[in-house]
């Protein structure tokens, strides 16, 4: 199918995306919370929330919590996590660049959803007012990012025959991976939770890879110079 080079619909993961900082934050209040009640070294943390962060979090930790014998406080913790704002002293905060990005891609007529396991109960979402609309979220509810079936499904739902026309920007290569095989682009935003090794699993999933906003910007304002495929007639 002849398509334009660029994407018209960009979907950004919040946590380690638009706030750079939120998936570490995130990480190390997990590990605090576990901590309280049973004792859990901080690379057994890392471990599990790398698998879990793109799975619907109530699931995904209560698994977790049942597996430590702590999942009766499994409530409370996840009431802490919603609500979190800042941890040790350290508030989570939008990604250097991030207001410039969405006004150069809405002047690019580029369509932009935030495409995140966070609802509108969670307290992090507060940082996205005024930038995003409540139509521009998209609801996950009990989907899984890491399931290439969630992607399929949102597409069919907009209507959407071409999935080359999306691109998935995330810091997790599960959920790149989900949303390659469905047929949606994919950008690797690099942060500090995921590994060189991490990554380098997921490779055949992921198109490209930016540590900013700016390089982001960059790398779509470049797939405008691509040239647009030949038809299959004239291959």
């Amino acid at each position: 199918m002849d398509r334009a080079a660029s994407p018209h619909t960009v979907l950004l993961d919040f946590d380690g995306v638009l706030s750079l900082n939120a998936s570490s934050l995130l990480l190390l209040a997990l590990h605090e919370g576990i901590n309280r009640h049973t004792e859990l070294p901080i690379e057994a943390t890392v471990t599990q929330f790398k698998a879990i962060s793109t799975f619907p979090q109530r699931d995904s930790l209560r698994v977790l919590f049942a597996g430590l014998g702590i999942e009766q406080h499994l409530s409370a913790e996840i009431d802490a996590l919603r609500s979190l704002t800042a941890v040790r002293g350290t508030p989570l905060t939008l990604g250097e660049g991030v207001e410039a990005f969405c006004a150069q891609q809405r002047a690019r007529n580029v369509r932009l959803r935030v495409f995140s396991t966070m609802d509108r109960t969670t307290a992090r979402r507060s940082l996205l007012d005024g930038l995003f609309r409540p139509e521009d979220y998209v609801a996950l509810d009990h989907a899984s990012k890491a399931d290439p079936d969630t992607y399929a499904a949102l597409l069919a739902a907009e209507g959407e025959v071409d999935p080359g026309q999306w691109l998935l920007v995330d810091d997790s290569p599960l959920a790149l991976r989900a949303a390659k095989i469905a047929g949606l682009r994919t950008v690797l935003m690099r942060g500090a939770v995921f590994s060189d090794d991490d990554v380098s699993a997921f490779g055949s999933f992921i198109d490209a890879q930016v540590t900013s906003f700016a390089e982001l910007g960059a790398f779509l304002t470049a797939e405008d110079d691509r040239p647009a495929p030949l038809p299959a007639s004239r291959l």
